[in-house]
């Protein structure tokens, strides 16, 4: 046996428990490695508990995550479809209100071209008017000027 074998077993002078022990018995030895044995099966015994009990908690742990994982994804899918709903309706809403926009844009267009129309025409009556007028008060002086 080495070194390592010798002091877990309590045959070397490091010792663990059977260093308590007279070791010049063989029935001592005997007793003492059978209570050594014990020992580290217990703490076999404890450990494998503490790895099924990870186990159950990793498995708890996994299950907490999947089912929050689900959560968010059921959220945030709900959200998706809030917001592409809102966006439609926005969109339908930005429609009509170019639509009426656009309409009173060709409204006004034509009632500018209308009073374009309106004030050339009268600025021709008007310009008419005063050649007629020019024309008249030509005469008149033209006639004064005669007299």
């Amino acid at each position: 046996m080495d070194t390592m074998q010798k002091s877990e077993l309590g045959f070397g002078n490091t010792g663990g428990s059977m260093s308590n022990m007279p070791s010049s018995s063989l029935k001592g030895k005997l007793a003492a490695m059978e209570e050594e044995i014990k020992r580290i099966c217990n703490e076999i015994n404890l450990h494998k508990k503490e790895v099924e009990d990870l186990r159950t908690e990793k498995a708890a742990l996994e299950q907490i995550l999947q089912m929050k994982t689900q959560d968010v994804r059921k959220t945030i899918t709900n959200e998706i479809i809030r917001v592409e709903e809102e966006m439609k309706k926005n969109f339908t809403q930005q429609k009509s209100e170019n639509a009426r926009l656009q309409q009173q844009i060709v409204q006004l267009k034509n009632e500018k071209t209308e009073l374009q129309q309106t004030l050339l025409g009268k600025f021709r009556a008007e310009m008419v008017a005063l050649q007629r007028r020019i024309a008249e008060l030509e005469v008149m002086v033209g006639s004064e000027d005669i007299h």
